[in-house]
């Protein structure tokens, strides 16, 4: 590491164990640090390439002058011994030192005796070497090899040909940046992606990527980029890189939203001084996510987002009066004022129907406001509950702020890790291997009403989810999936709830395009809201045909005469209102060519 980089890291460390003790009146002098420290590192690599490459440029020259000049002293001594002792000129040396050297071989200077017949070996070998060793490596080195790469980044843009619609700005390629590219692609949000690596560039430009060759340490890097018709720029590389984007960015655009991804809390302060508006630590909100999807502890309403004064939650059924019944026999719209807008079974979600039964193991998505999910606690809290301790397996980042959070939710936890270390991180930790019967068994297996798998190898979460269901086949199983490809193998494994962190920080830093709220149930399911499109104002919610035409369904309207949240056919668009509504990212994107185009 460099000492540029060690340097900011101490900074960077300093500044964060400072900041709770800090006043506001010292912040100035925090930021100008930031800088000074980021300011050191513009173009200092790449002078150090270019110093680099010269010094060995002249090491190949001295030492062909030094093979030169040592073997026209040696040829003067040795001819000059078979001349008898006569004078021999510096041109001569030098002409038969190259001629030997370079094997051209005019015969016209020769020795007669052995001493110089070897002497002259020792010289062609040497230039042998020089001419098929050295010189092709200085010609591939200072000549060929600048010259291929010249000729390869010509075919990727060094700069960004802007349209009318402002941009998204991506500074790094990773599973995040992937799955925030497949998303603005899906809306029709053009981006681009600078990379400062001549061969990644191109990599990602033969994978059809809108990609552009250029250093994250140059301004002009980002006015190249057109910052200034940028929506935002993401910054989602190590917690160093993206503190040096957020200044570089911040520096050309003062007003322009910037979104950097951090993995130490002590990295947060220095991201948000260096420029960022927004800093999003996933490990944090994996953690909150997985913990708020435990909901068979008790039979009560679970709250997991809202919308104002519309909140979104989920319930069991388990051991309820509802239990055997078909939906429109529940009556909880008419008894208790909530709109059950999904079901799940075993982790597959289900879009109500009225003849849609329940059983054990249904859990509702339920809308509504306090007061009504006041009263359905009230009547329903008695029926089933179960205060065994929730068990958490991994005791990493995310392991940890799950078991924050379910602590704040005054939930019961044990954490299982086989890391010592990690194991006395947290607390009510089991030292010991998740895979083993006796450990699952001793952490109560037999008793938790959920298990949360938080490792960040999808095979041994894959691993342990079946093991789990085979163990405790009515358990509640929410899962952690490191990729988003491994998020439907994790539900056929048995998982009731997966998210992947790449789909989680992809779609966190998609919804801060100004765009409307969105709560994200699970991968690829939102409930989200829209305000009411020219096209539907004054119509009703039966000739809408929303759920027909693009797949969402209905949670709630809002409009003058106040938040409808269980909207009935006859109901009506409010010109000026709000629309709030559940579906998949396929069935948002109809919605929105449908009806607001």
């Amino acid at each position: 590491m460099s000492s540029t980089r060690k340097q900011l890291i101490r900074t960077s460390k300093r500044l964060g164990a400072k900041h709770s003790r800090t006043p506001r009146v010292f912040h100035l002098k925090r930021e100008k640090v930031v800088k000074d420290s980021i300011h050191f590192m513009p173009s200092i690599f790449r002078e150090r390439n270019r110093r680099k490459n010269v010094t060995r440029l002249l090491k190949l020259f001295l030492v062909l002058a030094v093979f030169v000049v040592l073997y026209m002293n040696l040829y003067r001594s040795v001819m000059g011994e078979e001349r008898g002792g006569a004078y021999i000129g510096w041109v001569e040396s030098l002409y038969w030192v190259l001629t030997t050297m370079s094997t051209l071989g005019y015969g016209d200077i020769t020795f007669s005796g052995n001493t110089g017949r070897l002497f002259s070996m020792a010289v062609m070998f040497t230039g042998v070497f020089y001419l098929f060793i050295v010189l092709p490596f200085a010609f591939m080195e200072f000549l060929y090899k600048p010259f291929v790469e010249y000729q390869s980044g010509a075919r990727v843009p060094k700069r960004y040909e802007c349209g009318e619609q402002k941009h998204v700005i991506l500074t790094h390629y990773d599973s995040i940046s992937h799955a925030l590219m497949e998303k603005l692609s899906q809306f029709g949000y053009p981006f681009v992606l600078v990379i400062d690596k001549l061969k990644d560039a191109q990599k990602y430009h033969d994978m059809g990527i809108p990609v552009m060759f250029g250093s994250i340490e140059d301004r002009e890097t980002f006015e190249a980029a057109g910052i200034k018709n940028a929506a935002m720029v993401v910054a989602t590389d190590d917690d160093i890189r993206n503190v040096n984007v957020a200044f570089r960015a911040r520096d050309v655009d003062p007003k322009l939203p910037i979104v950097g991804t951090c993995n130490n809390p002590s990295s947060e302060d220095i991201i948000e001084l260096a420029g960022a508006n927004h800093v999003i630590r996933f490990a944090k909100q994996m953690g909150s996510f997985l913990a708020r999807r435990i909901s068979c502890t008790d039979n009560n309403t679970h709250v997991i987002g809202s919308f104002g004064e519309v909140l979104i939650a989920e319930a069991t059924v388990h051991g309820t009066p509802l239990v055997g019944k078909q939906l429109q026999e529940t009556t909880l719209r008419e008894e208790y004022g909530v709109n059950v807008v999904g079901i799940w079974e075993r982790g597959n979600f289900e879009t109500p129907e009225a003849t849609t039964m329940l059983n054990n193991h249904t859990v509702l998505l339920l809308a509504g406001t306090q007061t009504s999910f006041d009263k359905y606690d009230h009547d329903f809290k008695n029926f089933s509950s179960n205060s065994a301790p929730v068990i958490i397996i991994g005791a990493g980042r995310v392991g940890r702020e799950t078991a924050k959070t379910l602590h704040e939710m005054n939930v019961p936890y044990r954490v299982i890790e086989t890391d010592e270390k990690k194991a006395g991180m947290v607390d009510n930790s089991i030292l010991g291997d998740a895979s083993e019967k006796a450990v699952l068994e001793r952490a109560g297996i037999n008793k938790a009403p959920a298990v949360v798998i938080t490792s960040h190898n999808d095979e041994s979460n894959m691993y342990l989810t079946i093991y789990c269901r085979k163990l405790r086949p009515d358990i509640q199983i929410v899962s952690r999936a490191f990729l988003h490809r491994n998020v439907e193998p994790l539900h056929r494994a048995g998982a009731d709830f997966v998210m992947s962190q790449d789909w989680m920080g992809a779609n966190t830093i998609f919804n801060l395009l100004n765009r409307a709220e969105i709560l994200m149930i699970t991968e690829g399911l939102d409930v989200f809201s829209q305000k009411t499109p020219k096209s539907l104002a004054g119509v009703s919610v039966k000739d809408s045909k929303i759920r027909d035409k693009t797949g969402c369904s209905i949670v709630a309207i809002k409009g003058d005469a106040g938040t409808i949240i269980t909207p009935s056919p006859k109901d009506e668009f409010c010109k000026n209102g709000e629309i709030i509504l559940i579906g998949s990212e396929a069935a948002e994107k109809a919605f929105e060519s449908k009806f607001c185009s």
